[in-house]
């Protein structure tokens, strides 16, 4: 098993984060893995998936902020959960 770091540390990007993911997901579908390998990487892709939806959760509140507004420009407001 290739050493990685096995924590989504905020040095991670998204796109580095989804990378990682990828290849913990061809490594669990191979054969012949330990099964304390595989463990700790499933462990690292449950971290990493979290680092992706957190990453996610922020861009989608910012668009949901910005509005265009008339003579297109765009302005930025505060995000507010209510409808």
């Amino acid at each position: 098993m290739t050493t990685h770091d096995t924590h989504a540390e905020p040095e991670w990007t998204f796109e580095a984060a989804l990378e990682r993911l990828n290849e913990i997901a061809d490594a669990l579908e191979g054969d012949g893995m330990e099964l304390d390998d595989s463990l700790q990487l499933f462990e690292e892709g449950v971290r990493l998936l979290r680092f992706a939806e957190t990453v996610l959760s922020g861009a989608d509140q910012r668009v949901r902020q910005l509005f265009e507004e008339a003579g297109g420009t765009f302005r930025m407001d505060d995000f507010s959960e209510a409808p």
